[in-house]
């Protein structure tokens, strides 16, 4: 159970959410109330929702919403009480976790919720009826429990008692990313931000974004506001910023406060943006959810946010005054989110300290598997790389922390070109590796077994290394890339056993590289001279 999600479904009345928050509690884990994030999803409590637009519309958003919080990890979640009535909500449920049904009889029921006030399907008054026609769907569950008479302390302690889940982790020691740095790493060390070296007194303002926020804004405490941005890339638009901006006015942020970036790489982008820009600048504290934020895109000061015409193309440098690295709360990550964050990792091993690449090596299982103590060296040692890269050109007038973009200007021109659906940027940035990497082999700066070895590592750690998109498509992409000066790109190349080089290169050289990845069959991903994996 240590990876899967526990789901508690049921009847209304039964419990689920007193119970959930509990377990929750009692398990240190996340907790998500489907019915909440419904509500905020769509701007109105539910009765509303049924009223206006039907019961059809409502469990339509309801099966969408089980498929997005199925795909993550280690949460406890309260379904709504008939979300179980979709056949292919519940078989995804039991794919992806533990589905626990609690149950308590008719009259419990009626003294729990009362007359109904709220619950749109007892309006007839026909309990019992309701209760009947659900239960095939109720009693499809991997474990069913019995509220009656129980308090939620008891049923959530049943519950661990049950399944066998371990009890909340105690929290490790922050552990700075360098001497000195106000940036921390470690093990449920979140709730205890305020009591790190660097952070401030004043309540903050938090940004994260839909299911985000939900999991996890209770661990941060009081604050003056929040606000919840869309997920992925389309948290940073400019409209987006613009409504953040009025959220700050509303609640008072003055030049005084702070901003918490609470979320991934796009929150931390968008909300570093926003606090940059508000008043002329404010401080901004960013806990990053993910790993590739956590590190990568959290540390260095580079926020901003994205136009039609390219990724990135407004933004601002902005040092962040906190860093607060919990790598416990990768745990809920999707593999798909989780993955991109690795693949930066990787970038660090390839283009400045080979020595890491063989850490990331040996360590592949328990990478992927997400060991705690691993994941807590990967992100120190990932993260004392970048600032001290950040050191030597915090600004980008050196030339020096342009190295830090190996793999980026075919990965963003991969995201660009699928309209930032189609590949996530980690993805994206390890098939952009391999394209630099064979451009290097090309010419000479390093040979195929060290390609071979690029690779396999990507393999195993589950990301992709061939582009699938034709030439033609990155081609206007890269032309706007910021790296692209007199029509010849300026390009991070892997060197074997040196730190990456930084070449302007003929396009039809990048094309030619780009073009024999592409080319690669699909299940041999080398070309003859370098055999197969």
């Amino acid at each position: 159970m240590t990876g899967s999600n526990v789901y508690l479904g049921g009847f209304m009345g039964t419990g689920k959410t007193a119970t959930g928050r509990e377990l929750a509690r009692l398990a240190g884990r996340p907790f998500l109330d489907l019915d909440e994030l419904i509500e905020r999803r769509l701007a109105m409590p539910i009765p509303r929702i049924f009223s206006e637009r039907g019961e059809g519309y409502f469990r339509d958003a309801e099966a969408r919403l089980v498929a997005e919080v199925a795909e993550l990890k280690g949460l406890v979640v309260a379904l709504g009480g008939g979300a179980l009535l979709d056949e292919g909500s519940r078989s995804r449920l039991k794919a992806t976790g533990c589905l626990v049904v609690l149950r308590a009889g008719p009259e419990t029921i009626r003294e729990r919720i009362g007359e109904g006030a709220g619950r749109p399907l007892l309006e007839k008054g026909d309990l019992e009826g309701i209760l009947a026609s659900r239960r095939r769907a109720y009693d499809d569950g991997d474990l069913a429990v019995d509220t009656e008479g129980l308090p939620p302390t008891a049923v959530a302690g049943r519950i661990m008692e049950l399944l066998g889940l371990e009890g909340a982790l105690r929290p490790g020691c922050p552990l700075p990313l360098e001497p000195g740095r106000s940036a921390f790493v470690g093990r449920g060390i979140l709730k205890g931000w305020r009591e790190l070296p660097g952070a401030p007194q004043a309540r903050p303002f938090i940004v994260s974004d839909e299911i985000t926020g939900p999991l996890y804004e209770e661990r941060i405490g009081d604050r003056i506001g929040e606000f919840r941005l869309p997920r992925g890339e389309a948290a940073k638009r400019l409209d987006r910023i613009e409504a953040l901006y009025r959220a700050f006015d509303g609640a008072g942020l003055d030049r005084s406060g702070v901003v918490l970036a609470l979320g991934g790489g796009t929150v931390g982008d968008a909300a570093g943006f926003a606090a940059a820009t508000w008043m002329r600048g404010i401080d901004v504290i960013q806990c990053p959810t993910t790993l590739l934020a956590q590190l990568d895109s959290s540390l260095g000061g580079k926020v901003g946010v994205n136009l039609d015409q390219g990724k990135n193309l407004v933004g601002a440098f902005h040092q962040p005054r906190l860093v607060v690295a919990d790598v416990e709360l990768l745990r809920s990550l999707s593999a798909r989110d989780y993955r991109q964050g690795l693949a930066e990792a990787v970038k660090y091993g390839v283009g400045e300290e080979g020595e890491l690449m063989g850490e990331i090596e040996e360590s592949a299982e328990a990478l992927v598997s997400r060991d705690g103590e691993s994941l807590v060296r990967l992100v120190r040692r990932c993260g004392a790389i970048k600032l001290a890269v950040v050191d030597e050109d915090e600004r980008e007038r050196t030339g020096a922390r342009a190295r830090l973009n190996l793999g980026h200007t075919v990965g963003h021109a991969l995201e660009a070109a699928s309209a930032y659906q189609g590949w996530s940027h980690g993805d994206a940035v390890a098939a952009g590796m391999v394209v630099v990497a064979v451009l290097s082999r090309r010419l000479g700066l390093c040979d195929d077994a060290f390609v071979e070895r690029l690779v396999r590592l990507l393999v195993r750690l589950g990301l992709p290394v061939r582009p699938d998109r034709p030439w033609s498509e990155l081609l206007p992409h890269l032309r706007r890339d910021k790296k692209f000066e007199g029509g010849r790109p300026r390009l991070v190349l892997p060197r074997r056993g040196r730190p990456s080089a930084i070449e302007e290169i003929a396009l039809s050289e990048l094309e030619a590289a780009y073009e024999e990845v592409l080319s690669w069959n699909e299940r041999e991903f080398f070309t003859s001279s370098t055999g197969r994996i």
